[in-house]
């Protein structure tokens, strides 16, 4: 293998990591707000379902923003 084929295999792969990583903890954060939230307010899961899908949301935001701007290149 070239030394180019590397590159971009390790390219892809660090990829691959960074969209995972960028959904799991942005899933985190959001249901850790709403785990806070559902504590200081005395509800069960409804901030911390709702804290999950927006930080789901805003994993998902940041994944396509970053695929549209490494494939513009």
């Amino acid at each position: 293998m070239d030394n180019k084929d590397w590159r971009q295999i390790m390219r892809g792969l660090s990829l691959l990591t960074e969209v995972g990583l960028m959904i799991v903890v942005s899933a985190g954060i959001g249901f850790g707000a709403g785990y806070l939230v559902d504590s200081l307010l005395g509800f069960e899961l409804f901030f911390k379902i709702s804290g999950l899908l927006v930080g789901l949301a805003a994993g998902f935001y940041s994944v396509y923003k970053l695929l549209i701007s490494t494939f513009e290149d």
